[in-house]
């Protein structure tokens, strides 16, 4: 009985429940159908939004490699760009944890995720949509100013009471408008130099420090370019002056800003310029500099005013820069006194009078330059000018008219502007200035000795870090005094001249012409100057669209023809007739598709077509056997002529994008060795089996100077690839470059030239590590680049790490699944003290590592790195890398760049490295754009 109630209880206990579950079944059946399925389809559907995540993720990479690409150029990500980022990020963490939580198998969590996986894949859907963005960046905001090159301000009571009496009226209230007044050459520019600098270093006072060097005469539309540049904005080329003003005034309103005009001339009305009135209540403060009280008192500023050296500050400079052992001298002691009292007090003249008797120890040389300064200022005193009448005495004591040739062409150039020196001394060459040698490294050395010599009679100064030379504004009036007359030239370069100057202006006795850099469009048809004397035409830098065939009729003696950039689709036919022509310089006449025929041009030397629409080699090259350069990099890749190797035995230097369309195999053995015999050699090779053609010739013989390009992923278009871009600045006597793009293994391996230099590595699919490219040893290689080759892991293994003892840069960017620099092999290893394996590259003087997502060691194991040589150390966005193995001490450190938080978490096997390297730090100030390029 008991059993069976028993029973009978749970019969009805089970009914009870099950009818429960019906009814629930009933009332929530498809809701409950549908978590079943969530279910059972989880698993297919974590892989459908795995799925989707890869195509988000390809789409990430190319978003933020076309971020890295276009924020170089001064832009940053957009908002919503980088939200669509930090989005995606957030999706991937998401994934990850749904991952996680489906592996710990737990069923009701599986219930609830499958739910969750199916929205998140409509919402990876929606997301990747929402990423196909127009653009994706936009103008960085202006730096507050730039940092200006400048000399040792000299004269304690002088120009240093000057520059504080600046500073002074900079940091109050009371004073608005400043005017620095002085004769030329009194040293006024660099006085507001060092004011620049210091507002820049030393105070956040103002939002923009902005610095123009005003042309003369005075140019309005130029000097509103200026401003609007300095404050990262553009103003429309082809509005009338006073809509600009306009425009400019509401780019300044409401900015704090001091605006320095250098070298004013004639009284400026801020307001048609744009310009808004300083004023207390704006904060805004106005420097400028002249040589004219007249100017600065129409003005309203407040004179500050820079006198001469005294007689002791002004013989200082003099023995300083002549040499102090010169009063040392008892015959000589005598004349220096004279000889400073001649220069008035002026630096300017002082150095350039100094410089001149540099080295000079015989008293007839002093006795004789005292007699010829004493009549350079009678000469310039007779001649209407505002130079200085020392420097004058400079440009006599060069003696040879060779050297003050080639003085006077840096006339021709604009004023104020950086003249590249390479530029410079080709056009010497052409003129005849230079003497050519048998090779052209030798026949350069000659250029840059002139040059060095015009430097040292303080006639020309160095600018851009050395690549540059300059005249000061004073030098470059004497140079205009003296082409007025004899020799005769026409300077008129960046005058916004948009007519051709009239054929009056044209005297038969003209021996150059520079209008560079203007806006002229058109010649007219009839014009036809009878220059019989004219030997250089610089017209480049023009919008120039067509030539007459009249122009150069009566130009017999013309030898230097330069059209660089400018519009013109053909050449007119009176080019062929120059037979005296030895530069015809075309670089970048990008419309250019029309060239007559040049077999006349016999004494052509250097011929420039790079990057012209030309459909192939002009017709008479073939004959131009005096050619010496020859710039063939256009458009369509070209095969040069089996007879030009052997009829072209002067040819020196060639640049050319050697191949054919289709990649077919073109280059030979025996015409890859004629290349050998080049002096200088840059090549962008289609084909990578004409590249390795090219380097198996490198046996024995090989260019003193080579840049090679191989691969098939560099930029064909003139705004993408440049020779000079791509190698950037080498180091000293660095002249073997290889740049390689998009190699890799197999069919597509590249071999290097031996005695490479400088190697660059960029977007190489496929390359695991540089052992990939080493066969060898490379005893000469200097600078090693890598960026973006996304499959590297390593950077090297120790066994090749021998061939790379004379490394001196290393740079590694973007590189994201690099994991170590060097690997720890079991091979040839050498144990420290500790059991630690030394890895050694003794001349390494830069670390840079930069966007290495993964980069988790920089040796192997527990490796260290010996590089005594170190200077600069470069970290920035590598998260996972947590030590660095460079032990102490580094005697040759100068500079460690870095974020602070990296540097706070870093482990050093040395206790006391924090301590120590701490004052080298410049930790990286986080600024929007800095936190974007380093997340990709």
């Amino acid at each position: 009985m008991r059993q069976t109630y028993l029973f009978s209880t749970r019969t009805k206990i089970m009914a009870a429940i099950i009818g429960t579950i019906t009814q629930i079944l009933q009332l929530a059946g498809p809701q409950l159908c549908g978590y079943v399925q969530y279910y059972r389809k989880l698993n297919k559907n974590m892989e459908i939004l795995k799925r989707r995540l890869t195509d988000l993720n390809s789409r990430k990479e190319d978003i933020e490699l076309r971020l890295k690409t276009e924020c170089r150029t001064r832009k940053l990500p957009k908002a919503e760009v980088n939200n669509w980022l930090k989005n995606t990020q957030r999706i991937n963490n998401e994934v990850e944890d749904f991952e996680r939580q489906v592996k710990k198998g737990k069923c009701l969590s599986h219930i609830r995720l499958g739910k969750v996986v199916v929205e998140k894949i409509e919402e990876v859907k929606e997301h990747y949509q929402n990423g196909a963005f127009e653009s994706y960046v936009i103008d960085s905001p202006p730096a507050p100013g730039v940092i200006l090159p400048t000399t040792p301000l000299v004269g304690e009571i002088t120009a240093k009471k000057a520059t504080n009496e600046v500073w002074e009226f900079l940091m109050g209230h009371e004073v608005t408008k400043i005017g620095v007044c002085g004769m030329g050459g009194v040293g006024k520019t660099t006085i507001i130099t060092h004011v620049n600098n210091k507002l820049l270093k030393e105070t956040d006072k103002f939002e923009n420090v902005i610095w123009v060097t005003v042309s003369q005469p005075l140019d309005l539309m130029k000097l509103q370019d200026e401003i609007a540049t300095a404050l990262g904005e553009d103003l429309p080329k082809n509005e009338e002056i006073g809509k600009r003003a306009g425009n400019l005034f509401k780019m300044l309103e409401g900015k704090k800003i001091v605006l320095i005009l250098d070298d004013m001339w004639e009284t400026l009305q801020l307001e048609k310029v744009g310009i808004p009135e300083p004023t207390k209540e704006n904060g805004c403060k106005l420097v400028i500099t002249t040589r004219s009280q007249d100017v600065c008192c129409s003005m309203g500023c407040k004179i500050v005013q820079v006198i001469p050296l005294l007689k002791d500050e002004a013989l200082k400079l003099f023995v300083d820069t002549v040499g102090s052992n010169i009063l040392e001298i008892p015959t000589l002691k005598d004349y220096v006194k004279p000889m400073v009292e001649h220069c008035a007090g002026l630096p300017l003249a002082i150095v350039t009078v100094a410089s001149c008797m540099r080295g000079q120890y015989d008293v007839c040389e002093w006795r004789n330059a005292l007699e010829e300064l004493s009549k350079s200022i009678q000469c310039v005193k007779g001649m209407e000018t505002n130079v200085p009448r020392q420097l004058q005495f400079s440009y006599d004591r060069l003696k040879s008219k060779k050297l003050q040739h080639c003085f006077l062409y840096c006339a021709l150039y604009p004023e104020d502007f950086k003249i590249p020196k390479e530029e410079l001394i080709v056009y010497w060459i052409a003129e005849g200035l230079v003497d050519k040698r048998g090779s052209i490294q030798a026949t350069n050395d000659e250029g840059y000795s002139i040059l060095n010599r015009l430097v040292n009679n303080c006639l020309l100064e160095i600018a851009n870090d050395g690549k540059c030379v300059k005249m000061h504004d004073l030098v470059r009036d004497m140079a205009l005094q003296i082409t007025s007359k004899n020799p005769l030239f026409m300077i008129k370069p960046r005058k916004r001249l948009r007519k051709l100057p009239r054929e009056q202006e044209w005297e038969e006795n003209l021996e150059r012409v520079s209008l560079m850099r203007n806006y002229i469009s058109k010649i007219p048809s009839n014009l036809s100057p009878n220059c019989q004397a004219l030997s250089t035409l610089l017209l480049q830098g023009n919008p120039l669209k067509d030539i007459p065939e009249v122009f150069f009729v009566n130009m017999p003696s013309l030898k230097i023809l330069d059209l660089s950039y400018t519009q013109i689709k053909k050449l007119p036919k009176s080019i062929s007739n120059l037979k005296n022509l030895t530069a015809l310089l075309l670089n970048h006449c990008e419309q250019l598709s029309e060239v007559p025929s040049l077999k006349k041009l016999s004494a052509l030397e250097n011929l420039d077509l790079g990057f012209t629409s030309i459909p192939g080699l002009p017709e008479g090259i073939a004959r131009l056997t005096n050619l010496r350069s020859l710039n063939l990099f256009l458009f369509a890749p070209v095969v040069l002529p089996t007879a030009m190797h052997r009829t072209h035995r002067q040819l020196r230097k060639l640049t050319i994008y050697y191949g054919s369309m289709n990649s077919e195999p073109v280059l030979t053995s025996e015409e890859a060795i004629i290349f050998n015999r080049l002096d200088s050699f840059e090549a962008s090779f289609v084909s990578v089996y004409n590249f390795n053609t090219y380097v198996q010739s490198l046996v024995g013989q090989t260019p003193k100077r080579y840049h090679l390009v191989g691969g098939s992923g560099f930029p064909l278009t003139s705004a993408h690839y440049d020779f000079k871009s791509t190698f950037a600045q080498p180091l000293e006597d660095e002249n073997k470059f290889v740049a390689l793009f998009i190699v890799g293994k197999g069919e597509d391996s590249v071999m290097l030239p031996t005695d490479v230099q400088r190697l660059h590595l960029r977007c190489c699919p496929g390359i695991s590590d540089i052992d990939d490219l080493m066969r060898g040893n490379y005893p000469d290689l200097k600078f090693l680049f890598l960026q973006n080759c996304q499959d590297l892991k390593k950077l090297v293994s120790p066994k090749f790490l021998s061939a790379l003892q004379n490394l001196e840069v290393i740079e590694v960017e973007g590189c994201h699944k690099m994991e170590e620099m060097i690997a720890d092999d079991d091979d040839e290893k050498e144990q420290g003290s500790s059991g630690s394996t030394i890895f050694a590259l003794p001349k390494l003087r830069v670390m840079s590592l930069k966007s290495l997502r993964n980069l988790k060691r920089i040796c192997g194991g527990n490796g260290i790195l010996v590089c005594e040589s170190l200077r600069q150390i470069h970290v920035y966005w590598c998260p996972k890398l947590e030590r660095f193995p460079v032990p102490l001490p580094l005697p040759a450190i100068k500079e460690i760049g870095l974020q602070k938080h990296w540097w706070e978490s870093l482990e050093w096997d040395d206790p006391n490295a924090k301590a120590f390297l701490r004052p080298f730090c410049k930790f990286l100030r986080m600024t929007q754009r800095q936190i974007m390029m380093g997340r990709l």
